[in-house]
């Protein structure tokens, strides 16, 4: 049976072990006892420091927040055997990065996994560093394959992927957010306008996901010349959405060069 060693136990964390603490075994270093405590009752996790960590896996799973890495990586180098095989789900971090603080030698796999992998309907990008191998690939491909759907791109994308999956989730809450309250604004009871916007969002993204027109296509499907869409979506346009919507993605992509320095 694979060891896998989770670093961190945060939401990322918590949704890799939620989806594979009944295929492998599993010891989490979380700095947090209540959470450590949870986590060990919940899925039945093993809980120990850096080193133990390293000692009882032969694949480990960084999911600590990019800013903290560092400091991680110089105690864990010590404790690291030569096979273990390392994971990084952190944003902007680069597979030299983790070559550079734990030995040029070492096997990386860079990740990029979102938040819906809580539900299982999660989606990873996943990049291999110099000294990986084909099987290393297979190993991540399998562990993420638990979470939801994978894609496996150039390390060069990986900025771009954070930009679009891996932040992406928040750009769909925040228009859920921005929907729900406008629907409460023509004076539906919250009730009412949640149910309507769950459903005409989930139903929506799950057509454009079954089907084989574009999103474009769908849409002038949906608005009729001079009708009560078309009236809603020029205000969209007048407000340049799009310039705004492409703004959005590209600062997401910048921060996630700028975490890599």
């Amino acid at each position: 049976m694979l060891k896998l060693g989770i670093i961190g136990g945060g939401n990322m964390g918590t949704a890799i072990i939620s989806r594979t603490f009944k295929k492998y075994k599993i010891t989490v270093c979380e700095r947090d006892p209540m959470r450590a405590a949870l986590l060990k009752k919940k899925y039945r996790t093993g809980s120990s420091d850096l080193a133990g960590v390293a000692g009882s896996s032969n694949v480990i799973i960084l999911a600590v927040k990019p800013q903290d890495m560092e400091s991680v990586l110089a105690e864990l180098k010590g404790s690291l055997k030569p096979k273990t095989l390392v994971i990084s789900i952190a944003a902007g971090l680069t597979t030299r990065f983790f070559e550079k603080h734990l030995g040029r030698k070492v096997r990386v796999i860079r990740a990029m996994p979102n938040m819906p992998a809580q539900i299982g309907a999660g989606m990873t990008a996943i990049c291999k560093g110099k000294s990986a191998t084909g099987s290393d690939l297979a190993a991540a491909v399998k562990i993420f394959s638990k979470i939801g759907e994978h894609i496996i791109v150039e390390e060069r994308m990986m900025d771009a992927v954070t930009a679009v999956s891996g932040s992406g989730p928040a750009y769909l809450f925040l228009f859920a957010e921005c929907f729900y309250k406008a629907a409460l604004k023509t004076g539906l009871e919250p009730n009412v306008a949640k149910k309507l916007v769950e459903c005409t969002m989930a139903g929506s993204m799950y057509l454009f996901a079954k089907s084989e027109e574009s999103a474009e296509s769908l849409r002038l499907k949906v608005t009729s010349k001079g009708g009560t869409t078309q009236a809603a979506l020029d205000v969209f346009l007048d407000n340049n959405f799009e310039k705004m919507f492409v703004d959005a993605v590209r600062a997401a992509q910048l921060r996630a060069k700028q975490l890599a320095k």
